[in-house]
């Protein structure tokens, strides 16, 4: 490389992070309803989203990309060793 070509870089570490959205059916059960002061039920809704959370585990559910988003990461610092670096100077 001759001095004519030599180029500077800044580099910068993102972070990309990947919406996903899936449905699942939460079964009614007493694991989800709760009695009321006044004596009737309804869905407690704290334990309907940790149960739904907990089927989203399944391997079976059907994840899609919804969205994906690219940052700057809030923690900057020096590349480690390992890692590689795209150059957007050389395509």
């Amino acid at each position: 490389m001759t001095e004519q070509t030599k180029t500077y870089s800044i580099a910068l570490r993102l972070r990309r992070t990947t919406y996903e959205d899936a449905y699942v059916a939460v079964p009614v059960t007493s694991a989800i309803v709760k009695q009321k002061e006044d004596g009737t039920y309804g869905i407690d809704y704290e334990a309907f989203v940790a149960e739904a959370i907990r089927l989203g585990s399944d391997s079976r559910v059907e994840w899609q990309v919804e969205a994906t988003e690219v940052n700057a990461h809030p923690i900057q610092g020096p590349k480690p060793e390992d890692r590689q670096s795209f150059d957007g100077y050389y395509p």
